[in-house]
C-alpha cells in the first residue's frame, strides 16, 4: 500500500478558520486565520500535464476552477482559496504567514470545506472525489509543491513564487477501430452494427490527496475506494453511470464484415482499478469483490443471405482492461471480431480471444491495446 498524505487539522484551528474575521489583505475567496506575525503573498503558477498522444484534445488540460490550500510543516491548514471561472490570464495569489509551506492545488472540483475533525494529531481522511465531477470538458487534477513564504511589506514588495505540477485523477480509455472478419463462417456477407459501447465495473471515487512525488494517490492496489457501493455499472450498464462511461444508441454500421476496418474514435473515463480478476457473472449481485474494469460492445448481427442457419440477434463482446492507473491513457488501436459474441454482457466467449500484456506509460504516451475475438 502506498503511503497516503493526510491533512491534519485541530478542532480549534478549524473553528478559528471559519469563524475569524478575514485578513484585510486577503483577496476574495480566501479563508485566512487572523495573522499573529508577518505575512507574505504566494504567486502560484499551475503546470498542467502536456498531452502528446496520437489523439490529443484541448479538454484534457482545460482548467475551469482552482482551489489552493497552504499547510504548515506540521500539517496544519493555514489558509485556502477558491477561484471559479479561471482563465489563462487569471493571476493566482494567496496570503500566508512567512516560513516554509506546502501548497496544494485542486483543479476542476467542487469547493472543499474540511469540517470532520475529531482532535489534533488525528489525520483527516482525504475526501473522495466522485467520477461524475469530471466531464469530457474538464478533468479533476491535483498536485502540490513546497514554497518558502517571504514577508511582503511596503518596502520589499516581494512575492514568493511557486509552480505546482498537477496530474489527472482519471484513466482514459480510447477505442479507435473495430475490424469485423466473418469470412468462412455462417456470418460471411452478413451485417454487423455496433449498438452500444460502455464501461462496466467502473471505480467511482478517488481521494484528492497527492503523494510526495506530486502524483495523485490512487490507492488502486485495493481495486476500489471505501466500499464497492462507490462503483458504477457493476456487471452491466447502469442508468446512474456518468455519461463519460458510455455511448448508447451509437448505431455504427460496419459496412465490410469480411475483413473491413471501421473507425470508431470513442473515449471514456474511469477511476483507477488494480483488480486482476475478471467479472464472473452477469448480474450486479454476482460482483462481490473487486474485478477488472471492462469495455463492452453490444452489436446486432445478421447472417448472410446464403447462410444455412439464419442469425438475427443482439450479441455482446466484453473486453477486460488492464490495471488502470491515474493520469494514463489506454489506446485500443483495434478490436478484431471473427465470431458471434455472448447473449449477455459479462458472459465469456473465450475462443479466439487474446489479451496482451500491457506496459503502463504516462498520458504523454499511448498505451496500445489490441484484441482478437
Amino acid at each position: 500500500m502506498k503511503s497516503v498524505f493526510s491533512f491534519l487539522l485541530s478542532a480549534s484551528l478549524l473553528a478559528s478558520l471559519f469563524s475569524c474575521q478575514k485578513n484585510p489583505a486577503a483577496e476574495v475567496g480566501e479563508e485566512v486565520l487572523s495573522p499573529d506575525g508577518p505575512t507574505g503573498i504566494i504567486s502560484v503558477s499551475i503546470k498542467t500535464p502536456v498531452t502528446e498522444t496520437k489523439s490529443p484534445t484541448t479538454e484534457d488540460n482545460a482548467v475551469k476552477s482552482v482551489q489552493l490550500f497552504v499547510f504548515t510543516p506540521d500539517g496544519k491548514l493555514e489558509t485556502s482559496k477558491y477561484v471559479d471561472n479561471y482563465t489563462p490570464s487569471t493571476e493566482l495569489r494567496i496570503t500566508a504567514k512567512t516560513g516554509e509551506k506546502t501548497l496544494y492545488a485542486i483543479l476542476n472540483s467542487k469547493r472543499l470545506h474540511f469540517t470532520k475533525v475529531s482532535s489534533f494529531e488525528q489525520p483527516l481522511e482525504a475526501e473522495l472525489n466522485d467520477l461524475a465531477e469530471n466531464t469530457r470538458e474538464k478533468l479533476v487534477m491535483v498536485g502540490k509543491n513546497q514554497v518558502k513564504v517571504e514577508e511582503y511589506n511596503s518596502l520589499t514588495h516581494t512575492e514568493s513564487k511557486v509552480t505546482v505540477p498537477v496530474k489527472r485523477l482519471v484513466s482514459k480509455i480510447v477505442l479507435q477501430k473495430v475490424t469485423v472478419d466473418f469470412q468462412g463462417t455462417t456470418l460471411e456477407n452478413g451485417s454487423f452494427s455496433i449498438q452500444d459501447v460502455y464501461l462496466v465495473n467502473v471505480v467511482g471515487k478517488a481521494p484528492y490527496g497527492v503523494k510526495d512525488s506530486g502524483s495523485p494517490i490512487a490507492l488502486y492496489e485495493t481495486g476500489f475506494f471505501g466500499t464497492m457501493a462507490h462503483w458504477y455499472s457493476k456487471a452491466t450498464y447502469s442508468g446512474t453511470a456518468p455519461d463519460m462511461t458510455y455511448d448508447l444508441n451509437y448505431n455504427k454500421i460496419c459496412s465490410n464484415v469480411n475483413g473491413g476496418q471501421t473507425d470508431i474514435g470513442l473515449s471514456y473515463l474511469a477511476y483507477p482499478n488494480n483488480a486482476t480478476q475478471p467479472q464472473n457473472g452477469t448480474r450486479e449481485t454476482d460482483i462481490t469483490q473487486p474485478v477488472m474494469t471492462a469495455l463492452v460492445i453490444k452489436a446486432h448481427v445478421k447472417s448472410g443471405t446464403y447462410s444455412d442457419a439464419a442469425i438475427d440477434q443482439d450479441t455482446y463482446y466484453t473486453f477486460d482492461l488492464p490495471q488502470l492507473e491515474p493520469d494514463k491513457q489506454y489506446l485500443i488501436t483495434n478490436i478484431t471480431i471473427t465470431m458471434l459474441g455472448a447473449d449477455k454482457p459479462g458472459e465469456r466467449v473465450t475462443s479466439g480471444k487474446i489479451t496482451p500484456v500491457i506496459e503502463v506509460d504516462p498520458w504523454t504516451e499511448d498505451i496500445n491495446i489490441s484484441y482478437d475475438f
